[in-house]
């Protein structure tokens, strides 16, 4: 095994345009306006180009615009400080569990939409929803009416997390596989990161950077990783943070039996118990702005100690896959910047 910690102690890219001055700097709003805005997510929370949805004071075409500019500032830095250019000649599967979440399904794939084309050449939204009761899976299906990118896997019943995850990497076709949280909590933003230091490496992973949520659950988090590196040995920065990116290669060799919270635990023992090369990296973490957390659910809980033990059958073999797996897709060196750079570099 051969890991590595992202040398910034921040998220890459912390310096990059804030979304409320794109907005002004693209002439979407004034800058009072704005300031009215940023003052209701202050009291209220939420993130603030939903405030400004809401308000009627942008437009779903203007909120992809900010996005895209981000994402091109993103893509920029990751050529200038990691010489990885962006966008990466591969298709990226980006795979989404989602369970009850309505309110703000429509938001993530559209921000991925707008983001990934940035990072990669090729892309597809995968979305899972696992035996939504709301409306999730309706949302999801008129999105991908409209865009061929956007697929819906649906699973007649409530599976579990760990159910909805195996999902979308089975159904994933892209030549890099990543999942993520479909609830808005993480920036897809952060997603050049892992690519730009995917280079060298067989997956990467993020960590939540001053994790948005209460006491008890960065204790029960704190406490469940150590329980899992002592019952498995297996010791990561965040095990449970769902912003991890994977080669197509290790997603196809991995066996996914956990249906629960334990699946990033399957997923990082066997990746571990192979000596894969992977690199740890921090991540933007925000609170929920809509839909219920189900992590601290008791039945959740349960099922994660129930499926715990069976796991240790990794720790007595190196497990499906190879110590050493082909490196099939290239990360490119970046030799130049990306298309129309200076513009948006004044942009920002």
């Amino acid at each position: 095994m051969r890991f590595s910690l992202a040398s910034d102690p921040r998220p890459f890219g912390s310096d990059r345009p804030k979304f409320g001055a794109l907005v002004e700097r693209l002439g979407f709003a004034h800058a009072a306006t704005i300031e009215a805005c940023l003052a209701e997510q202050k009291s209220g929370g939420g993130r603030l180009g939903q405030i400004l949805l809401r308000r009627k004071l942008l437009t779903r075409p203007q909120l992809s615009a900010v996005l895209e500019s981000q994402a091109h500032w993103m893509a920029t830095a990751v050529w200038q400080e990691l010489n990885v250019r962006l966008p990466c000649p591969v298709c990226l599967s980006l795979c989404l569990p989602a369970y009850n979440e309505q309110e703000g399904i429509a938001d993530t794939v559209l921000a991925a939409l707008a983001i990934l084309p940035k990072f990669v050449e090729r892309c597809e939204i995968v979305v899972v929803d696992d035996g939504s009761r709301d409306q999730t899976a309706a949302r999801v299906r008129e999105l991908a009416e409209r865009d061929r990118r956007v697929r819906l896997i649906s699973h007649e019943r409530n599976g579990g997390y760990g159910a909805a995850v195996t999902s979308g990497l089975r159904a994933a076709q892209g030549d890099l596989v990543m999942f993520a949280d479909s609830d808005g909590q993480f920036d897809l933003l952060d997603a050049a990161s892992l690519l730009g230091r995917l280079r060298g490496n067989d997956f990467a992973i993020g960590y939540r950077w001053r994790r948005a949520e209460a006491g008890r659950r960065r204790l029960n988090a704190w406490a469940w990783g150590r329980l899992v590196q002592f019952v498995l040995g297996v010791k990561v920065r965040d095990l449970d943070c769902a912003f991890k990116l994977f080669r197509r290669d290790v997603v196809d060799r991995l066996q996914l039996t956990a249906t629960g919270a334990c699946i990033n635990a399957e997923i990082m023992t066997q990746c571990v118990r192979a000596g894969l090369r992977y690199i740890e990296t921090p991540v933007n973490h925000y609170p929920r702005s809509a839909g219920v957390a189900t992590g601290s659910n008791l039945k959740v809980i349960a099922r994660a100690f129930r499926e715990l033990p069976k796991l240790r059958k990794y720790c007595r073999d190196a497990g499906p896959l190879p110590a050493r797996p082909t490196e099939s897709i290239k990360i490119a060196a970046g030799h130049a910047p990306p298309e129309g750079r200076d513009s948006q570099q004044e942009a920002a």
